[in-house]
């Protein structure tokens, strides 16, 4: 029968008050009580008893169901459920105060809350009785003749109540707590330990109690915050929260947060195990791919609820692009910021902005890193880690390496003294930018953040901590948000993809400027782009642009045109000598730079 099935089976006669009726040994043979089934193995009279009930004329209907079933983790024989004498805890009548305190716990997500609070709530006795070798043994003894029973709370007790000890220092374990005979209080006979040893849960719910001193335990119970995987609604989390009400008597739960988490699968989604031989083994992993990619990996591919498909090969991808691109900016950063001096105590934000040396480039990437430090905060403290991550992810390779560098790398050619300001204005954006980057990828990389720190930040400013993990938390500055300057800059980088697009639909290289191109949009792009024009025209490798209200009529044969949302982008196509020349020498300096 099923699991459930079986357990109704022992409830529904409970519920009924009719007697026990369990007539099989510790074999799960059954006994003489059974009749003619006595001596038989449980799972080999199936046919038998189908048999009887049919001779007997209360066979109602015979089929069988497909179904799961609980099975011995390391014979993988099916179990047989069976009615015996075991140790409870009657939670039942706490459960009213095991939910209060369950509801007052933080929950990072609705389907675990929901399984933890809907398995509270049944109510269910607690066994902790287990009948193994290994474990802490259950404090009871038992007399032999009167049956009267006596638990045991500490050592010092068990030796005054002795009548026999297996040794001065003996084992509290078995074998030798077995051997500790104690008096009966009441009939002065022998009393000898109840074989059973507790459940392991019973021991990691007791852990704060077991480890801390009062004082101790009144300073960090309850904690801030705990996670586990999702089948902890039925362990640890459990146990810790019953029996911290328990023992304390109140409606408190001993943790304020808990994150219950999905787990982790193997490439196929299979669960990881010996048999199967897709165990990962984590120091292979480590020498073949850095902690920080791993880590980084783990909080980014999916939702901490989720379980996640772990593929070795995937690390090799997007995570590696991001960490990469991360150490490559701080190189292309120190590269220039040397050479020109840069002294990072001097030339802040605040000097740059005195300056008037800050462009439009480095006020829309100030712009973007605020939102992206409170957007990346309210999720991390959620444990949105992999939101998070993707915003990160976004800001590093796209906004910052794609976008950002592109539009002021220029600036950074020239070695005029006359430009040294505006310079060392992109150099202070960068540093700014770039060390709170380092901040918010600590938690996931540790050690890169801590590499860059020491490398970069300390090596350039003496003055800073001794270490990444001792720098304040990043925080949005008001002052540096710009919202239309963002709008702006949003609808400049919708239209450089059209430019792009046009150009490789008529075979264009970016790298061979065009004479000039004419954008079809409404007022609000025509006048951001205007705005912005002398990037428009840099990036997209244009001399000149005008624009429009309605898509001209136009020679295809002359006009490159793409489009997308209300903007559309006309490309002349026909380039004269000077356009040529220029083209070829921008194409002869690639060619030369990549020798």
């Amino acid at each position: 029968m099923p699991q459930q099935t079986e357990k109704t089976t022992f409830q529904h006669p409970k519920k009924r008050k009719l007697p026990m009726f369990a007539p099989f040994d510790e074999q799960a043979m059954f006994t003489e009580e059974a009749g003619k089934f006595a001596g038989f193995f449980v799972r080999k009279t199936d046919n038998m008893v189908v048999e009887e009930l049919k001779n007997r004329g209360l066979l109602l209907k015979i089929k069988k169901v497909k179904h799961e079933y609980p099975t011995c983790w390391r014979s993988h024989h099916k179990l047989v459920w069976m009615a015996r004498r075991e140790y409870f805890i009657w939670t039942n009548k706490i459960n009213d105060k095991v939910m209060e305190a369950a509801q007052k716990v933080k929950y990072f997500y609705d389907s675990p809350k929901n399984r933890f609070l809907a398995f509270l709530k049944e109510g269910k006795p607690w066994c902790i009785s287990r009948d193994r070798i290994w474990g802490s043994p259950l404090p009871i003894w038992v007399c032999e003749k009167c049956g009267a029973k006596t638990l045991v709370a500490s050592k010092k007790e068990l030796v005054e109540k002795a009548l026999e000890l297996p040794g001065k220092d003996f084992e509290l374990h078995k074998p030798w707590i077995d051997r500790v005979i104690l008096k009966c209080d009441e009939c002065g006979s022998r009393m000898i330990r109840e074989h059973f040893v507790l459940d392991v849960w019973h021991n990691s719910g007791a852990s704060p109690y077991a480890r801390f001193t009062n004082e101790e335990f009144s300073k960090l119970v309850p904690t801030n915050f705990l996670t586990e995987a999702v089948d902890q609604t039925r362990g640890w989390g459990n146990s810790l929260l019953i029996e911290h009400v328990i023992l304390t008597g109140k409606p408190e739960a001993p943790y304020e947060e808990f994150l219950f988490q999905g787990f982790v699968l193997d490439a196929k989604g299979r669960k990881m195990s010996k048999s199967l031989g897709n165990v990962l083994e984590i120091n292979k992993l480590l020498q073949e791919r850095s902690a920080d990619i791993s880590r980084f990996y783990f909080l980014w591919k999916c939702s901490p609820i989720d379980s996640m498909n772990f593929d070795p090969n995937e690390l090799k991808g997007r995570p590696y692009q991001v960490l990469s691109t991360l150490y490559h900016l701080h190189n292309f950063f120190m590269q220039n910021a040397e050479y020109d001096n840069f002294d990072p105590k001097k030339h802040t934000l605040q000097w740059a902005t005195k300056e008037n040396t800050l462009n439009a480039p480095d006020r829309w990437l100030l712009s973007k890193l605020q939102g992206l430090v409170r957007e990346f905060t309210e999720r991390a403290e959620e444990c949105e880690f992999n939101f998070a991550l993707s915003k990160l992810e976004d800001f590093v390779v796209n906004i910052l390496s794609r976008e950002y560098v592109p539009m002021i790398r220029k600036d950074l050619w020239s070695d005029d003294p006359e430009t040294l300001n505006r310079r060392l204005a992109v150099y202070s954006t960068l540093w700014y930018v770039l060390k709170t980057l380092v901040l918010l990828f600590n938690p996931a990389t540790p050690f890169l953040s801590e590499a860059l720190y020491q490398t970069v930040y300390k090596e350039l400013d003496d003055n800073l901590p001794e270490t990444v993990n001792l720098e304040s938390w990043p925080t949005p500055d008001t002052d540096l948000e710009d919202s239309v300057l963002e709008e702006e800059f949003g609808i400049l980088l919708q239209s450089l993809p059209i430019v792009y697009s046009a150009r490789q639909d008529s075979q264009l290289k970016r790298r061979w400027p065009l004479a000039k191109a004419v954008v079809v949009a409404p007022k609000k792009a025509h006048d951001a782009i205007k705005k912005l024009e002398a990037l428009f025209l840099e990036l997209g490798n244009i001399k000149a642009v005008e624009y429009a209200d309605e898509l001209p009529e136009v020679d295809s044969k002359r006009w490159a045109v793409a489009s997308e949302g209300e903007i559309q982008v006309l490309l002349d196509k026909i380039r004269d000598d000077a356009l040529e020349g220029e083209g070829l020498m921008r194409d002869l300096a690639r060619r030369v730079q990549a020798l």
